[in-house]
């Protein structure tokens, strides 16, 4: 009955479209509305009449999209286009990709019925003052109903796009003029919002597979005339650009030689790179000739004025008398050239430290804007945040599964994973359509945190309902979170032709909803690579440089530390003093971070953060897959097929097994851990109720010791792109932290896509390893740290500690309860004695 029920729905659903073309409806279900009306125009009084289906976009689905100049790209027509104040037209046959680039990272994809992204892209005075063309190009799956779905940007809350979704066998391309006085100097909030319907199934299940991708490197901004040469010094450096992965590049040209230039080369990166206050910066350090800069590419010139003409054209001449920190227009390097120079090395050091001299960060919010706006609020202890203050408006949802997402961040000292708590006050109401066995879920950070069922058959109203959610999956620096509503209803589970298009709403969000955190400890620890991602912790506290240890000086090695530190100094909010020539015998009792190829570092070096000294050898030996990661569904689909040709060659067949090749110990014994604990015997009875203790109390046997337990030595995968641990100095007087790849050049390409703020926000433990042709994060927990003050240890934040530690560590927590009751009991025995009266 299943199936005959989908070949029914299948073809009645074309035919129902099919007859509302015929009948001419006179208005669309997804009319502009005046601003206070749900997302889209849908209005809840009364349910949506069927959309009528536009017309087959001319080109759209007959030829791929190629960015081929003089070749027109395929365009889609918006219906209703001269009635709205933004209309999308064809593309000119000419253009290729806009001046400007505004998508700030490698991959955005929009996911489910309802979902949206914002950001803010900076302009200079001058291209806000030009006439400018907004382009957009994307893909969508070929399972979302195009007469049903939309797609909406919107650029300072006022409309640029409204379309349907509607490029499932080829990437659309489409363009609207951007109405003059819209755009402004300075940053501008961009927000891109879909809503989007199966074309047939109606289930929660079926959302998953609802998305559309937008391109890069077609989407952004053109300007009549073309983009115009950037001027001015680092208070222009935000309107730069990005490339099509939606990183900058700064490309650091040297006049001198690379000894003698590479500590300035890199506090000059840190204090461009927080001046722009770019989402994803990547440095390269160039030798030889320059060519002129690509697209999202800053080349930077570096040194003194009467070296400049060795990498420039024509040099500023006001550089020869005194420090210089601005654009040129270079005739050899382009127009958007940024020269730092002086007459001398002391007026060179002059100009970075001007350019350092930066703004201290907010102590309420982490900066995010450039990549997921509103920023953070950050969380130092008990306070509460409005969903609206958090980006989420009110909305009304007449689906399946409503997704809202949002991001907070913690300090890099929270230590309350174990014991704290949170709340979200929800503000909603649901109709009587909605039936007992839906659900509202939070995650953290990809993790489920907290769930509420419904359960009334007459709708409700939800006033300050609490969602209580433990703070388990939080971690140091920016947390992404989001609410997921489930609806169940008796209509979705009919699943009647038309059942997937928008009607009367069912569910309600009211952005009055507040999220609010206790009180929780902050004490840092060390090693933690999740305080080290979050602000640089703990190097941002030391008063004196920091030792930076190069494998080797080459241009290689010093773009991986370039791009590190930049990203460091993003999260810290501040440039990081450096010492690139230090002491070797000092270097027990200082802060250090060792960065090269696993070759250079030394052997004391790995072991003393947890790193086998055989990882200098095996590593290399094994294969590499170093690539950068392929885009859209083939991306994944390489990941499936390359970790199945993993399997074949790692798995041997039964009979094979004698003569596999050697794998971990650690591998093979979880493995057969694992297929024991569903046998019989001690050990799986043992194991067995270990993992029933483990999934019921969240209790295992290492839950039950005393101190910490003894690690071996890391060894990483062949295949990993980036190795990133820390640990303690030979005194364990300071933090070591080293990083590592391949080869110099292969480092530097893994940190560049490491360093993505999606990526780069998920980094934690103790030693961490990167695949960068994957994706995947392995990470390793510390067994042993050090605590180290940096809030004043009084009596609260003292008791907040104390609880985490006593949470995680049951053992001395229990016997600590066991003391206490014996010593309570003999002081009764004895005050009784005195006392009491015997019977």
């Amino acid at each position: 009955m299943a199936g005959l029920r989908t070949m029914l729905r299948a073809l009645v659903v074309p035919a129902v479209l099919l007859a509302s073309v015929a009948a001419g409806l006179a208005q669309s279900s997804f009319e502009m509305k005046p601003p206070g009306t749900t997302p889209f125009g849908m209005s809840p009084a009364t349910p949506a009449a069927p959309a009528a289906p536009a017309a087959p976009p001319v080109g759209a689905a007959e030829a791929p999209f190629q960015m081929v100049p003089g070749r027109p790209a395929p365009t889609l027509t918006v219906p209703g286009a001269a009635a709205r104040p933004a209309a999308a037209t064809a593309p000119a046959a000419s253009a290729t990709q806009p001046d400007r680039m505004i998508v700030p990272m490698p991959r955005l994809v929009l996911e489910g019925e309802t979902d949206a992204h914002a950001w803010t892209v900076n302009l200079t005075a001058e291209e806000a003052a030009r006439p400018a063309t907004f382009w957009i190009s994307y893909l969508n799956a070929v399972v979302v109903m195009p007469e049903a779905s939309r797609l909406r940007v919107t650029v300072n809350g006022q409309n640029v796009f409204e379309t349907p979704i509607n490029a499932s066998q080829a990437p659309a391309r489409l363009s609207a003029q951007v109405r003059a006085g819209l755009l402004r100097a300075g940053p501008n909030l961009v927000r891109f919002d879909v809503v989007q319907r199966h074309r047939t199934d109606c289930s929660v299940s079926s959302t998953y597979e609802l998305w559309t991708q937008i391109n890069g490197a077609a989407t952004g901004l053109s300007f009549a005339g073309g983009a115009p040469p950037m001027s001015g010094g680092a208070e222009a450096l935000p309107a730069f650009g990005l490339d099509a992965q939606g990183s900058t590049t700064l490309r650091i040209a040297l006049t001198g030689p690379l000894a003698v230039g590479n500590g300035r080369a890199l506090r000059a990166a840190q204090a461009l790179a927080l001046h722009g206050r770019f989402a994803n910066p990547v440095v390269t350090i160039a030798e030889g000739d320059v060519a002129r800069a690509p697209p999202g590419t800053l080349t930077v010139v570096l040194g003194m004025a009467g070296e400049l003409p060795r990498v420039m054209g024509s040099p500023p001449p006001d550089a020869a008398d005194r420090p210089v920190a601005r654009f040129v227009n270079d005739q050899r390097l382009g127009p958007n050239t940024f020269v730092i120079s002086g007459p001398t090395l002391g007026e060179v050091d002059a100009a970075i430290e001007r350019l350092a001299t930066v703004r201290p960060p907010s102590p309420d919010s982490v900066a995010t804007a450039s990549w997921n706006a509103p920023d953070a609020p950050l969380f130092n202890g008990a306070r509460g945040v409005r969903l609206a203050d958090l980006g989420v408006s009110t909305q009304e949802f007449s689906g399946r599964r409503l997704r809202v997402r949002f991001a907070v961040a913690l300090p890099a000292d929270f230590y309350a994973t174990a014991y704290g708590e949170g709340r979200l006050l929800l503000d909603a109401a649901y109709t009587d359509v909605v039936r007992p066995g839906s659900h509202v879920d939070l995650y953290v950070n990809g993790q489920i945190a907290s769930t509420i069922a419904v359960t009334s058959t007459s709708g409700g109203l939800l006033q300050r309902e609490p969602i209580n959610f433990p703070l388990l999956n939080f971690r140091p620096g920016v947390n992404e979170m989001w609410l997921e509503v489930i609806l169940d209803t008796e209509a979705d589970e009919r699943c009647l032709p038309g059942t997937t298009l928008p009607g009367t709403s069912r569910f309600v969000l009211f952005d009055s909803s507040e999220f609010q955190f206790d009180d929780f400890a902050r004490i840092g620890r060390r090693p933690d690579l999740a305080a080290f991602a979050a602000s640089a912790f703990p190097y941002n506290r030391d008063s004196g440089p920091l030792a930076l240890v190069l494998g080797q000086n080459d241009a290689a090695t010093l773009s991986a530390a370039g791009t590190l530190l930049t990203r460091l100094a993003l999260a810290s909010g501040a440039v990081l003093p450096l010492d690139l020539s230090p002491v070797s015998s000092s270097l027990s009792e200082r802060s250090a971070i060792f960065v090269g190829a696993i070759g250079q570092i030394a052997p004391g070096i790995l072991t003393q953060v947890g790193i086998a000294d055989t990882a200098r050898v095996n590593w290399l030996a094994g294969p590499g897959e170093d690539a950068a990661r392929p885009s859209g569904d083939s991306g994944r689909y390489d990941d499936v097929l390359n970790r199945f040709r993993e399997r074949q060659k790692t798995d041997p067949a039964p009979d094979a097994a004698d003569t596999a090749a050697p794998r971990e110990t650690g591998e093979v014994f979880l493995r057969w851990r694992d297929a024991l604990a569903g046998g019989g015997g001690v050990s799986g009875l043992v194991t067995g109720f270990e993992a029933w203790m483990k999934r019921t109390f969240n209790i295992s046997y290492a839950s039950l010791r005393f101190g910490e337990a003894a690690q071996s030595l890391y060894e990483p995968a062949s295949r990993t792109s980036v190795l990133m641990a820390q640990g303690t100095s030979p005194s364990n007087a300071a933090a070591w932290t080293v990083v590592a790849g391949r080869s110099p050049e292969l480092l530097a390409a893994g940190l560049t896509s490491l360093t993505v703020n999606e990526m780069w926000i998920r980094i934690s433990g103790h030693i961490l390893s990167y695949q960068a042709s994957t994706g995947r994060m392995d990470r390793r927990e510390g067994g042993a740290y050090d605590f180290v003050v940096t809030e004043p240890l009084g009596f609260v934040n003292l008791r907040l500690v104390a609880a985490n530690w006593l949470s995680i560590n049951i053992l001395p927590y229990a016997l600590m309860l066991v003391a206490a009751s014996v010593i309570l009991g003999i002081a009764t025995s004895l005050l009784l004695r005195r006392l009491g009266r015997t019977s």
